[in-house]
This record gives C-alpha cells, structure tokens and sequence, in this order.
C-alpha cells in the first residue's frame, strides 16, 4: 500500500481540525474537491461555492472510495457512523483547511526545492509553460512540477501541491485570481523563492476596482522571497515599482528596452506569425510563438533561466520546442470551406483589454498579410469599466484599418458604436448562441478572400471557437 501524502497528527494541527465519528485510520494518496474525481483513498474536500454545497456530495465520494473526509462545523449535523471507514475531520473552513493541508504537504515535499511562482494579468499560462520547457532541458524531463492546464485558483494552486512527487528539482506554479486576497491566499501555500509578474492590465478590474489594487494584490506572489530569491516584472509596467516595494530579494526588470549588456539578449527580427527571432549571448534562437508580447514573457523566462544558471544553448534548447497553449494564440494556416487559403488565429481561452488591444494590434502590424476580419465576444469582470474598455477595443479595431469586424455579447454593443459609420463593415449579435455561430460562419465564408486573417477572441464563456470547424474545410492545410 502506497504512503499516506501526510499522517493524521499533521493534518489535525494544520487546520486545527478535530476527529468526529468513529474511524481514525487516516490513509489517503490522493486529494479531490469534486466527487466525481474521488477514488480509492482520496482525501474529499467539499466545498461552499455561489451555487453547490460540495457537503451534499458527501456520501457519493464515500461511495466511490474517499476514506478522509474534511467537514465544515456547521455541516457536521449528519451521523457519519453509517461509513466506518472514513475518516471525518470537522474544520472552520474546508477552503481554508485545504489551503493548510496543501502548505503542510509542500513543506514536506518541497523544501529543498526551487520554488518558483508566475503571475499577471496576461500571459502567465504561456510563460509558464515557456519557463518549464526550458527547465526540463536543464534539470530532466521529470525533474519539473508545475501546474497542470489551469489550476492556479484558490483551489486549484493546492490541489497542483499534491501532484509533486518530492524528488523533482524545482516548482513552477502559476497563481490566478477573482477576488480581493486570493494571490494572498496561495502565495502562502507555496511561498516561492522566486517570482515572475509579468504584466499588469485591466483583467478583473470590475472586482479589484483599479490597476492599483490589482498590482497590490499581484505583488503578494512575492512575499515570501527571501533575501537570496529575486522577483522579476517587465520594464515597460507602469505598475512595476509597485509590485517591486517591499521585496526583500534581488529585483530585476526585464523587456526588449533592456541594454543587451544588462540581460544578454539582442533582438534581430520579427517573424510575424512563425515569432522572433533573437540572440542570447550570442545564441540565435527562434521563439516559435507570434507576437511581440510573447517574446517580452520570454524575456522574463530568460532573466529567470539566466539567474538559475541555465545556459543560453539549454534556453535555446527549451523555448524552440514551444507550440501556442491550445486556446491561446493558436494560429491555424488552412483552406477555408470557400476554397480560398486563409491563416485563422484562435486565441479563445479568455479575453481582457490588454490581451485583447495586444493581438489586434499584432494583426494591424502584419506585412504582407491580406483582408483583416475579426470577430470578437465580450470581455468578461470589468463591472463598471466595461463600457469604456469595450469601446477601446473598438478604437484598436479601426486603428487596424479591419476589413470586416463580427462582434458578439451584449457588452461589445460599446465596440460597435465606436465602429460603425467609419467604413469598415460590422455584424453585431447580442447572444453567442448557434444562429450566431452559424450567421458568422456564413459571413466569414462570404468575404474572405485569399490571404485573409481571421481573428476569433473573447472571454472563455463566449465559446467562439465554435465558430473553427464552421469555416475550415477538414483535413485541408493551406501552403506555407
């Protein structure tokens, strides 16, 4: 039988948690907050959310195997001796207990490692998976932990702790948030030495109130490094000597108007869609990801990699093997339904201002690229800035001289009026149901022409990429 990940006796003082019922053999491998993933030995914790009461759920993860159970004080009113061989621990909070338990097992299992956190309000995911691919040619392929698809909530940051096995070299978690404190929350179950923020923009504005808060609230993925740690932010922030105040470790500013003598790095060309193309210490490398704004994230993954000791052929090595993180700048060069060729960027995993502005901007900026048509969905968690960034989305788009422009969500009614009445041809629909799909499908189709760039962004919850195979033609790739 496989080790218990903590004993009783530690988990109890972590979460100042009592024992209630009758079993008290604590043996768990694994942990789950959704009964559906319980399995055998599965430490379960329910939690309270808008809508579920996870306490409901309860005796369907004692079914499928969970033999501790975590149990708010004020849930704990059922007669738990009917499954006798779960352990129930009663706790304030079972969010909070799990964030303890998480903080527990990391300090055992990750002490001697090198910690190492990445946030921001854009762009985190990419450069997390840059960074980890370049620590993989440096320490082994299985000698990195790190955060697995999106796991870096409140949630999602403990249960990622628990995927580390203890014998890797180093951990790199990214840490996301949707509320006042979250960062907060989780930067004290991982504690990083080191830190990347790498940017400060307009995402959750509507919940934090101002890219103030939201920088004072970023900046607390830094404050637990130690004086031998260092904290990395780009340059070009506005925000980055706030997110810098208070750090105890070294602090380094990154960006492509950092002096080559500073950070080894000399940029040679702009690759348009295939990326850019640099030098490190006089290594060519080509980042195979689009966009000046990847290639300022992999700056900060060199200025990290560089001060870990990972040398410019390992680096090197590590961002070349980089594809786009599926949703996120996903370019698609490929034979629409209509017959003409066609490069279609899909970056539909979420959608903010400043990811949104920066992507246009990227297609405005292409050479030799033919008709620009961009359907775009609302931005999500703005509150009551949402009318003005959504009609500066709209400038973004007329500043890209766009050919044609489908726009869908009741927010993005802000980005129609800025666009209508200058000549570029816009569709609007309110609701991003299948007759929109379909409607958008059928416009792209009658207008593309051979060469056009097709831009689909929105927030996750507008589903746009529903619109993909709807104008492809399967099975058919466009020549390079």
């Amino acid at each position: 039988m496989s080790k218990s990940l903590l004993d009783l006796e530690t988990i109890l003082r972590a979460c100042n948690g009592v024992v209630i019922g009758n079993a008290s053999e604590c043996h768990f491998t694994s942990v789950a907050t959704d009964s559906r993933n319980v399995v055998k030995d599965t430490l379960f914790v329910p939690l309270i959310g808008e809508f579920q009461n996870g306490h409901k759920y309860i005796p369907q993860a004692a079914a499928n195997g969970a033999s501790v159970v975590l149990v708010n004080r004020d849930e704990a009113t059922e007669d738990f001796a009917s499954f006798a061989s779960v352990v129930f621990i009663a706790v304030d909070n079972t969010l909070h207990a799990l964030q303890a338990i998480a903080r527990e097992y990391a300090i055992k299992v990750a002490s001697n490692m090198i910690r190492v956190s990445i946030t921001g309000s854009s762009g985190k995911t990419t450069t997390k998976e840059m960074l980890v691919a370049v620590c993989k040619e440096h320490f082994g392929q299985d000698a990195v932990a790190y955060t697995r698809g999106n796991f870096n909530s409140e949630t999602g940051l403990p249960l990622s702790m628990f995927q580390i096995r203890g014998d890797e070299k180093i951990g790199i978690f990214e840490m996301g948030m949707n509320r006042v404190n979250e960062i907060g929350e989780i930067s004290a179950v991982w504690q990083s030495q080191y830190g990347i923020i790498t940017n400060i923009g307009n995402a959750h504005i509507g919940i934090l109130g101002s890219r103030q808060n939201i920088a004072l609230e970023k900046r607390k993925s830094f404050d637990y490094i130690p004086q031998t740690g260092a904290a990395f932010v780009p340059q070009d922030d506005d925000f980055a000597s706030v997110c810098l105040e208070k750090v105890c470790g070294q602090k380094v500013l990154y960006g492509k108007n950092v002096p080559e003598a500073q950070s080894g790095v000399k940029f040679i060309v702009d690759l348009g869609f295939a990326g850019t193309r640099f030098a490190l210490d006089g290594v060519e490398i080509t980042l195979p990801l689009a966009g000046e704004y990847n290639y300022v994230n992999a700056l900060g993954v060199i200025a990290l990699a560089k001060k870990l000791g990972i040398s410019a052929a390992e680096i090197k090595a590590g961002l070349e093997k980089m594809a786009a993180v599926n949703g996120r700048m996903e370019v698609k060069k490929a034979v629409l339904k209509s017959g003409v060729s066609a490069t279609v960027v899909c970056d539909c995993y979420n959608a903010n201002p400043d990811s949104m502005i920066k992507v246009i901007d990227f297609c405005a900026g292409l050479k030799d690229a033919g008709q620009k048509i961009f359907v775009l969905g609302d931005m999500k968690e703005l509150g009551e800035k949402s009318a003005a960034e959504h009609a500066n989305v709209g400038k973004a788009v007329v500043n890209a001289k766009a050919d044609c422009v489908i726009l869908a969500g009741p927010e993005m009614i802000e980005c129609k009026k800025v666009i209508e009445n200058t000549g570029i041809c816009v569709e609007y629909s309110k609701d991003n149901d299948e007759a929109f799909y379909t409607a958008a499908a059928k416009k792209i189709l009658d207008c593309a022409e051979q060469n056009a760039v097709i831009l689909i962004k929105g927030s996750h919850s507008m589903a746009l990429e529903k619109i993909i195979p709807l104008i492809m033609a399967e099975g058919k790739e466009a020549a390079e």
